[in-house]
């Protein structure tokens, strides 16, 4: 493996955080897709149905903000040779999508 402090644009470190985003991107596009399915249930199941749609696209939009953000730190942390795990934002995606399960369940039984 090369030293990659200080080096310019092209580097294993903008490679490895640039992919690193990249895969948050997917992830909260995945999230989105799967929360506008519920939305398809609206003539089934009134305005209830937009409730999981709304905060899962809500989520992605979060953690595609969050994760665009924190790309220059994330950098710096590989640049030193050392980064700390997104613990947070996985935490966020892990709750978001019990919530969305929760919330399509609670819509098709309330229906």
């Amino acid at each position: 493996m090369t030293t990659v402090g200080g080096e310019a644009s092209g580097t294993p470190v903008d490679t490895q955080v640039d992919r690193t985003v990249l895969s948050w991107a997917r992830t909260a596009a995945t999230l989105a897709v799967a929360a506008l399915l519920f939305a398809r249930w609206a003539a089934d199941l009134g305005l209830i149905a937009f409730l999981p749609a709304t905060l899962g696209v809500s989520a992605a939009i979060l953690i595609w903000v969050r994760t665009r953000s924190g790309a220059s730190k994330r950098r710096a942390q590989f640049a030193r040779g050392r980064t700390d795990p997104p613990l947070r934002t996985a935490a966020v995606l892990c709750a978001i999508s019990v919530t969305l399960a929760g919330t399509g369940l609670v819509a098709v039984v309330l229906d």
